[in-house]
């Protein structure tokens, strides 16, 4: 019989860092699900009370869980028994629920990204917004960007540390999950993960109310998360070598590398291994078939280790 679980963010709960030297807050079995509750990525507490005003942020993180420099708010990690490197973790997304408040940034500051646009220069553009969940619609606040957006939240970062020791960035997404920020990943779809460590240690943070493929100008619509709910699954027998999906609409397979280039033919071959397996065809073979029914998505290009996405739908094929 499987366990449900309620995870809040505390000084005990949060960090701001992968490590497989992070104790768990909770140890879990296969099947368990856990509810988590958490901040935004940048530890914010409320919202913004005008134009420019600064945000409370949470600041009471124990010691050991600080991140030495920027680390996204994340929850977690949770040990899942069982669990063990080079088998597979199913993270089945049960429910996203955003917070009430959410925001998005733009120019202001040093990067490549702004740098390519010309942004740096420009003075920072702040966009506040109010997030209604039942109606799944973000207005924005203040001055005279009165625009509202579709919702359609999901986690930017859902993960595992490397297998080295010692603190890792959650900036990057890697070959065990982290700062993904794969807008498909939404309520009704299951991520892969392969399992780096005993335990898997997985955490999550980075709230994003709506995010177009890219999140070009660095930030998405971030937000608090209500409501997150996930169920856990050891799998022995789904050996991967990169993280997937399965959405309502199709299969996803991911891939990470500085160059963007390099993260599309990652993406693409491991959407070939998919095909493979799953239709009983040569490599070849799919091939010939994905230049007919794999679209190339840009996942994001703002996290220094961009990301592509292959998606294949159900019905692509029969």
């Amino acid at each position: 019989m499987s366990n449900m679980y309620n995870v809040y963010p505390s000084r005990e709960t949060l960090h701001g860092f992968f490590s497989r030297d992070l104790d768990p807050i909770l140890k879990i079995l296969s099947g368990d699900t856990v509810v988590f509750q958490t901040l935004d990525a940048a530890w914010g507490l409320d919202k913004r009370s005008s134009t420019g005003s600064p945000r409370k942020k949470f600041s009471d993180i124990a010691p050991d869980r600080k991140s030495k420099t920027f680390g996204h708010s994340l929850v977690g990690p949770i040990f899942i028994e069982g669990a063990m490197p080079y088998q597979t973790l199913e993270i089945k997304i049960n429910e996203v629920i955003p917070g009430s408040w959410g925001w998005a940034t733009a120019g202001g500051f040093k990067s490549y990204w702004n740098e390519k646009m010309g942004m740096v220069d420009e003075k920072e553009v702040n966009l506040d917004f109010e997030l209604d969940h039942n109606k799944m619609i973000g207005r924005s606040q203040f001055g005279n960007f009165n625009y509202s957006v579709k919702l359609s939240p999901f986690m930017g970062i859902m993960g595992m540390p490397p297998a080295e020791f010692g603190q890792h960035t959650t900036i990057s997404p890697r070959r065990w999950g982290g700062n993904i920020d794969c807008k498909e990943l939404q309520a009704g779809s299951i991520l892969y993960l392969p399992i780096p460590v005993e335990g898997g240690l997985f955490s999550v943070g980075d709230g994003h109310a709506a995010q177009g493929d890219g999140e070009v100008s660095g930030p998405a619509l971030e937000c608090p998360m209500d409501r997150v709910s996930l169920t856990f699954n050891v799998l022995d027998d789904t050996p991967i070598k990169m993280p997937r999906a399965r959405t309502k609409d199709g299969w996803i397979t991911m891939g990470f590398h500085e160059n963007l280039e390099e993260a599309m033919w990652i993406a693409l071959s491991e959407m070939l291994d998919l095909m493979s397996t799953n239709y009983q065809i040569s490599r070849t073979e799919a091939y010939a078939f994905a230049s007919l029914v794999v679209d190339l998505r840009i996942t994001q290009v703002v996290n220094h280790v961009k990301g592509v996405h292959a998606f294949l739908s159900f019905d692509a094929l029969r």
